[in-house]
C-alpha cells in the first residue's frame, strides 16, 4: 500500500512540474485522479481544448519515415502533460501501448456509435470498461509512439462500417450529439448500441501494431501504400 502511494506521488508531481518523459522504453504512467471540465455544449472543443491542427488527416509526406504515407487522425498541438478530454459521453475500451500511437485511449460513443483514440500521450487517467463523460479528462499529452515533438494524435471510427470518420467533421458535430443525447430516443439508440458492443477487455493493451485498425482509402495521389502511421 505504502509502495502505491509513493508511486501515485511520484506520477503528480510529474504531472504537476511537466518534467519531460524517458525518451526510450517509455510507456506511460496511469495519474489516477479524477477530473472534469464543465464544457459548455454550443462550444466546439477538441480533445486539448481549442487545440490547433498541425497535420490533417489523410495522405501526407510521413515526417518521420519521409515517404507518402496515410495519416489516419488529425495531429493537434499541446505541451507536456496538458490535459486530453473526453469530448462525447462513452465507455472506455482500450487503454495501454499500441504501437507507433504510442500510449493510447479507445473512447465507444454509443451515441453516435463511434469509437475514437487519443495517441502519444504521456499519461492516462482512466481504465478499460470506465463508463466516461464529456468534459473527463483520460490523459496527458505526450510524445509517446512515433512520434516527432509532444502532440496528440485523434481518430475517428464509425463503429458499425470499420471505416474511418474525418476528425474535424465529426469534432464539428459534437454539439449537436451533445443536445440528441438529451432526446429519448438518443437514450434507447445509445443504451441499444451499448449491449451490442464487443465484449471489452477490462486489461491493459501492450501491442507493437495498429493492425486492428482499418485501411485508409486510397486515392490518385496515394501510390505508396498506407501504413497507418500515426
Amino acid at each position: 500500500m505504502l509502495a502505491m502511494r509513493l508511486k501515485v506521488l511520484t506520477v503528480l508531481a510529474a504531472l504537476s512540474l511537466g518534467s519531460a518523459a524517458p525518451a526510450y522504453n517509455f510507456k506511460g504512467y496511469y495519474a489516477p485522479a479524477v477530473l472534469e471540465s464543465p464544457m459548455v455544449d454550443n462550444v466546439t472543443y477538441t480533445p486539448v481544448g481549442m487545440g490547433i491542427v498541425t497535420s490533417k488527416a489523410g495522405f501526407r509526406v510521413h515526417p518521420v519515415t519521409g515517404r507518402g504515407d496515410f495519416h489516419n487522425g488529425v495531429d493537434l498541438s499541446a505541451k507536456l502533460n496538458d490535459r486530453v478530454y473526453c469530448l462525447l459521453d462513452g465507455v472506455v475500451t482500450r487503454v495501454g501501448w499500441r504501437g507507433n500511437l504510442g500510449v493510447a485511449v479507445e473512447v465507444y460513443h454509443p451515441y453516435p456509435n463511434v469509437r475514437t483514440i487519443v495517441g502519444h500521450l504521456n499519461a492516462y487517467s482512466v481504465m478499460p470498461g470506465m463508463p466516461i463523460r464529456r468534459g473527463r479528462v483520460i490523459g496527458y499529452a505526450g510524445s509517446t509512439g512515433r512520434s516527432t515533438g509532444v502532440h496528440v494524435h485523434y481518430t475517428v471510427i464509425k463503429e458499425d462500417t470499420h471505416e474511418y470518420i474525418e476528425p474535424m467533421q465529426f469534432i464539428n458535430q459534437v454539439p449537436q450529439y451533445v443536445v440528441a443525447l438529451r432526446s429519448a430516443q438518443a437514450q434507447i439508440a445509445y443504451s441499444q448500441n451499448l449491449k451490442s458492443f464487443r465484449k471489452i477487455d477490462t486489461k491493459l493493451i501492450d501491442v507493437e501494431s495498429t493492425e486492428d485498425l482499418p485501411e485508409g482509402k486510397k486515392g490518385k495521389e496515394a501510390d505508396p501504400p498506407a501504413s497507418m502511421e500515426p
